[in-house]
């Protein structure tokens, strides 16, 4: 009996170490995992790592290599006018956080030119952490605009990548991260919002009480905001690294192409002579096993993140056709645990394959995660589809006085009062999602 619960424990140890790899090269978006396996190989003496881009040109060569000299013809010197140009975007090694974040403006639609200085001016005003350095009112008596005007520009910018350029503060900075996440706990927001100090100091027994909740619901929800990404440092003219789509959808005739952008991740083989030179060493026996189990466990792990992302993006290509076809505004709702359930896997997965991830489409690049819209829980305790919540917002919107349109603000305040608590951020990104203008271009736009 003994002997068979061993044997158990083992057997979890060994499955446990190979999920936990996987999972962690899964959660990688390529620039990650490029210094992942860079990391890996110098660990590693049986890893040898070809740079992704002296791989694209032994690539490139030996397809030239492949032709005949009869077999070229005007076809393949075509330039491809839909084709995703890394060199155009200015992919080097050294960019500014400008630069970067500017690139990420025209994603978004119905920006009026005022609307573009504003954010601009927003995006010079950054400090080295990429906080906000500049207070709204002074940017609203600048520009000669509302307050209100300024805060729903500053909104769409905390959308932008990397997670939390933007925020005024910590605090911020920490909840819009929360908002990203359709795995947060339940309490996550109000435990940042309202008790950051007893968070810190991990007063778990006092935050159950004044929350009436379990104390491991509490450690839970700690451990979590303990695991946010810590607050960006260092000179912000650092290089960021630019967005790279890990998955390229396009229609091809009546069918759905699929194409996982492998171009920019370096190749990896194993060292046969090092393989050899240890395997015939009998003082090298464990230290060979233990470097050729991790060398392979890389190798499975990317193998089995290509194969995750592949099956998530046919799924979606199925469950969000309307987007696909014809862009952000025809987004349906859909759930994390949606596609987990399709595809059999947990949700926790799902969620780690799309974090940092990006699809591109005929429409533009967008972060993966655009394409899960999660529901609202009402005051009734039902839950509203975001459908639901845009369709009314819309309603509101077309039945305004067009000499006094609603802010987002006043928006919020209908919605609460009908039952449906969101933020004025989400009413903005709805908003801003169905190419609707701000109060304050629609007024005077």
């Amino acid at each position: 009996m003994q002997i068979a619960i061993k044997t158990s424990q083992k057997v979890m140890q060994v499955l446990s170490a190979q999920l936990v790899q996987h999972l962690e090269i899964l959660q990688y978006s390529t620039n990650e995992l490029e210094q992942f396996i860079y990391d890996k190989a110098n660990e590693n003496p049986l890893l040898v790592v070809t740079d992704a881009a002296v791989k694209r040109q032994y690539e490139e060569i030996s397809q030239l290599a492949s032709y005949s000299v009869k077999s070229f013809s005007s076809r393949y010197y075509e330039p491809k006018r839909n084709s995703f140009n890394f060199v155009e975007m200015g992919l080097a090694a050294k960019e500014s956080y400008e630069r970067f974040l500017l690139e990420q403006v025209p994603l978004h639609k119905n920006l009026s030119s005022m609307d573009l200085k504003i954010l601009t001016f927003l995006i010079q005003s950054l400090d080295d952490r990429l906080f906000l350095d500049v207070d709204v009112e002074l940017v609203a008596d600048k520009f000669q605009t509302s307050i209100l005007h300024v805060e729903a520009l500053l909104d769409l910018l905390q959308t932008f990548e990397p997670v939390g350029v933007g925020a005024r503060n910590t605090k911020e900075y920490l909840l819009i991260q929360v908002d990203r996440d359709e795995l947060a706990p339940n309490l996550t927001y109000q435990f940042i919002q309202d008790d950051l100090e007893l968070v810190a100091a991990q007063a778990i027994k006092q935050l159950s009480k004044k929350y009436k909740t379990p104390i491991h619901e509490v450690k839970n929800t700690v451990n979590y905001i303990k695991n946010l990404r810590p607050v960006l440092s260092g000179d912000k003219l650092e290089a960021i690294p630019y967005i790279i789509p890990e998955i390229e959808v396009e229609k091809f005739d009546e069918e759905w192409l699929i194409k996982l952008n492998r171009g920019y991740v370096p190749a990896i083989t194993i060292d046969q002579h090092y393989v050899e030179i240890l395997k015939n060493d009998p003082n090298c026996k464990t230290y060979f096993q233990d470097t050729m189990k991790d060398a392979l466990l890389l190798i499975q792990g990317i193998e089995q993140r290509d194969k995750t992302l592949y099956e998530i993006t046919r799924l979606l290509v199925k469950l969000q056709e309307d987007f696909f076809h014809q862009g952000i505004e025809a987004i349906k709702p859909l759930r994390l645990k949606d596609v987990a359930d399709i595809l059999g896997l947990h949700v926790s997965t799902i969620s780690r394959a799309v974090r940092g991830k990006y699809i591109k489409t005929t429409h533009g690049v967008y972060a993966l995660q655009t394409l899960f819209t999660k529901g609202v829980m009402n005051s009734s305790g039902k839950m509203d589809s975001i459908m639901y919540i845009k369709k009314r917002l819309k309603q509101l919107i077309e039945g305004e006085d067009k000499q006094k349109p609603l802010t987002d603000q006043l928006i919020t305040k209908i919605l609460s009062g009908e039952g449906i608590q969101i933020s004025r951020r989400t009413v903005a990104k709805y908003r801003e999602e169905m190419n609707i203008m701000s109060s304050f271009n629609r007024a005077y736009g």
